[in-house]
């Protein structure tokens, strides 16, 4: 009896860890555990699915990217809504970029091709729709990557935990349903944090069944998912040191000690050297294009020009208290979510100056740090937690400063895997038996507390104003009045406030919009704000109130701030073009094609009006004709041409 039941055992063993035929048989708890979390999931998030894109990334990313739309729907949409018109073709026009493009453009100064190649799928006409797009397919799809994610922590876990499915279960409703992890789910653009986290989860999978079996075919599978998750998101770039993190854990020597010492072992880490190589690449490559670079000219640049704050921007003290306090606030939220927000404004300096918080923060990260080491004397689980989470958050704590916020939710999402392991390994680990199973339901019922926040959440991303509307609220300061650092989130929710102006039905809906939009920038200025979206933004308001001297006047306060904004040229150019100044709208035009050649259907449509009313026609057919080439169709075009013999 005792050598068949060896032999069953290593049969089992040897069974691959996905093959769901034997985990039926084997386990129909799991199978059912997945089942449950994956249907909590969905029902906690449906409500997304009626989300509509935001002004924060969603433009860059969906709506005037002509990598996943096609120019010829754009064109067809702004010509609808001039004409207060539907559109008539229901089915997407075939694009003109290539997949090749996909992989050679850099988008919103990020390079993630497989990102965008996922949304190019997600394509779509919707003529009664808010930008003649539908964000549902799009966020269906995000929704069902955090439900696969959710069942790929819960399957991680299980293996780890020595299939503990109460601990699985814990850890993965614990990732599917914290309320901070709503940003990564429901924002569009954040399509490249559901998607890297999925190849990443995959590859730990696979790496766990290398660890087990040492048979390279795991190994190589692990390499292609690093490979394919690096090119979702950059920050894959940290899983050699988290496979190191689960070499550590699974390796059986007498102490966690030792365990440390074979890890570390120049022999132990060799086989991580190629994955380091790919990681040193992408990340190489994500510093240079965040930088406004284009990597040696291997990539065609985006429109942005920097994402990193200049270093001199603060101190190294500075750095290393912002890193601490983002650090903290992450945890602090995973166990209390409350005041979660789009946007946390780095501190202004009265603030930062009289805080104590930002003082100890380093001292108490310290100290966190060190008693994790300190743990190894006695169980792996700490370290192995805490190490999971510091590696997969520490590129975005800020110590590098990058954009406009001191954290983000959405940079919680794969961290959090690691806290909650984390407790419930400890609670599996130290805890009397009799007592873990009635631990595990009571954690397991608190968690399903969060589902009422996450769902108000989930409706905070509804729209734009919804989402800028619920920032400043939370910012607003005692005495009614807001801190200047809302300026941004005031600019975002004035921007969808002028675009629900141009594709208002009624003149009367159309002033009404206009006035909020103003109301938003000309608050933001008056905080002092030296962006130049704003002082665009109220140029463009006195644009469609047709006090066009003023817009003047605000167009070019924008370029004293921003010189190369090529929308501001643009716009300046239009205004000029109103004025009866085809000159002056030239000169502009030409500006705005070198700062922002992305619209170069627009500027050669209206350059070449500009050259018809100076009567040059030469000029003006070669750009008309170069106008119709992005979009053959155009009837506009066409008609100009034959007014000039074409």
């Amino acid at each position: 009896m005792a050598s068949k039941f060896k032999r069953n055992k290593s049969q089992m063993e040897s069974r691959p860890i996905m093959d769901f035929q034997s985990l039926i048989k084997e386990d129909k708890w799991l199978i059912t555990s997945v089942l449950v979390v994956a249907i909590l999931t969905f029902v906690t998030y449906r409500g997304a699915l009626d989300n509509d894109f935001v002004d924060w990334d969603d433009y860059a990313y969906v709506v005037e990217n002509d990598l996943v739309r096609s120019v010829t729907d754009m064109d067809a949409f702004k010509h609808a809504t001039k004409a207060k018109t539907t559109i008539v073709n229901r089915d997407p026009a075939p694009l003109q970029t290539s997949v090749a493009d996909v992989f050679q453009r850099i988008v919103s100064l990020n390079y993630h091709p497989l990102t965008v190649l996922t949304m190019r799928w997600n394509n779509n006409v919707c003529p009664n729709c808010y930008e003649g797009i539908s964000a549902k397919p799009f966020i269906k799809w995000n929704l069902i990557l955090h439900i696969l994610n959710s069942i790929l922590v819960l399957l991680l876990v299980y293996w780890l935990s020595k299939k503990n499915i109460f601990a699985s279960v814990v850890v993965a409703l614990l990732f599917a349903l914290h309320p901070m992890h709503v940003e990564s789910v429901v924002w569009v653009s954040e399509r490249k944090d559901v998607l890297y986290t999925f190849f990443f989860l995959a590859a730990l999978l696979s790496y766990s069944k290398y660890l087990d079996q040492k048979h390279w075919k795991w190994l190589g599978l692990t390499f292609v998912l690093f490979i394919l998750s690096c090119l979702s998101k950059a920050m894959a770039v940290v899983l050699p040191i988290v496979m190191l993190l689960m070499w550590f854990w699974k390796d059986n020597s007498k102490t966690p000690f030792e365990s440390l010492k074979k890890t570390l072992h120049p022999r132990t880490v060799l086989h991580t050297l190629p994955f380091l190589g790919v990681a040193l690449l992408f990340g190489l490559i994500a510093v240079d294009v965040q930088s406004g670079g284009d990597f040696y000219g291997l990539f065609e640049k985006g429109t942005r020009t920097v994402a990193i704050n200049d270093f001199d921007t603060f101190s190294i003290l500075q750095r290393f208290q912002f890193a601490s306090y983002g650090f903290l606030e992450y945890i602090i939220k995973f166990f209390i979510p409350k005041g979660l927000s789009t946007f946390y404004p780095y501190p202004e300096q009265a603030t930062y100056d009289t805080s104590l918080y930002f003082r100890v923060a380093p001292i108490v990260v310290a100290i966190i740090l060190g008693l994790a080491l300190y743990s190894i004397k006695f169980t792996k689980s700490i370290a192995v937690g805490v190490g999971f989470f510091v590696t997969t958050v520490i590129l975005v704590l800020q110590f590098v400063s990058v954009g406009m916020v001191i954290m983000a939710d959405r940079y919680s999402y794969l961290p959090y895997i690691g806290l909650a392991f984390m407790f419930i390994m400890l609670i599996q680990e130290y805890m009397p038996k009799s007592k873990q199973k009635v631990t595990y339901i009571v954690v397991i019922g608190l968690t399903l507390l969060f589902i009422p926040i996450t769902i108000k959440q989930v409706e905070t991303w509804q729209n734009s104003e919804a989402l800028w509307t619920n920032v400043i609220e939370l910012n607003r300061l005692k005495n009614g009045s807001l801190p200047r650092n809302i300026e941004q989130p005031l600019s975002n929710r004035g921007n969808y406030y002028g675009k629900k102006s141009e594709r208002a039905k009624t003149q009367q809906e159309s002033n009404l919009f206009v006035e909020k939009a103003f109301n938003d920038f000309q608050m933001a200025a008056n905080l002092g704000s030296e962006r130049p979206e704003v002082y665009e933004g109220i140029g463009n308001a006195y644009g469609m109130k047709g006090e066009f001297a003023k817009a003047l006047e605000n167009y070019s306060i924008a370029l004293k701030f921003a010189p190369k904004r090529g929308s501001i040229y643009f716009n300046r150019g239009v205004t000029y073009s109103i004025l009866k100044n085809p000159e002056m709208a030239i000169e502009d035009y030409n500006k705005a094609l070198q700062y922002i050649p992305e619209i170069a259907p627009q500027v050669y449509t209206n350059r070449g009006l500009a050259y018809m009313e100076l009567g040059q026609n030469e000029p003006a057919i070669t750009d008309l004709k170069k106008a119709l080439q992005y979009n053959p169709n155009n009837e506009m075009v066409k008609g100009y041409l034959r007014q000039l013999g074409q």
